[in-house]
């Protein structure tokens, strides 16, 4: 059963791949709150390193995040074993480390493709049915892909990428919409 939860807000952070226990986090942290603005939540896809760096981004604004295996152990509600699912204005946003795991196996770098598994079953494997919203990290790459009704963003990495970044996902109008932002 995926995990479900209604959320507030119009305006989030979408992050992954942090690493903080690999690099400088206090800097990091300061830059990825100047990147993303004022939010109304952050939305993390995992390779986080340590529940520290979820409570120092809940600082920021409140997080929702799923681990990757490398991840410590989940501390719910705010850190969970994905998928998971969250729900805000109307709009279903769909959180995964990674789409080129099973049941995926998704091409993600240099560009987002799928394969056997098309883009609505990703969605229904992942999810059990239809996001108008898929969330995930695991390449440090961003990348959108908008693809059968649903909007695939990964922020890309804010610490470990040659091009460091995050994204802002708008749901004003209850139409979805992401912009990826350079991390300096």
């Amino acid at each position: 059963m995926v995990r479900t939860d209604r959320i507030e807000g119009a305006r989030f952070g979408l992050v992954a791949d942090t690493h903080d226990s690999f690099i400088d986090w206090p800097a990091a942290l300061a830059a990825i709150g100047r990147a993303l603005g004022p939010v109304d939540g952050i939305i993390h896809c995992g390779d986080i390193s340590t529940r520290k760096a979820v409570a120092d981004l809940s600082r920021l604004a409140p997080v929702w995040a799923v681990r990757s295996s490398g991840d410590e152990a989940a501390d719910p509600p705010a850190l969970v074993d994905g998928p998971r699912v969250l729900e805000a204005g109307g709009v279903r946003i769909g959180v995964v480390f990674s789409l080129s795991d099973p049941p995926v196996g998704a091409k993600v770098d240099p560009e987002l493709a799928f394969g056997e598994v098309g883009p609505e079953e990703a969605c229904r494997r992942l999810f059990g049915g239809r996001v108008d919203v898929c969330a995930f990290g695991g390449s440090h790459v961003a990348a959108v892909l908008q693809e059968a009704g649903t909007l695939f963003v990964n922020p890309g990495s804010p610490t470990l990428a040659d091009k460091r970044s995050v994204a802002v996902l708008s749901l004003a109008g209850g139409a979805p919409a992401v912009e990826v932002v350079p991390v300096g």
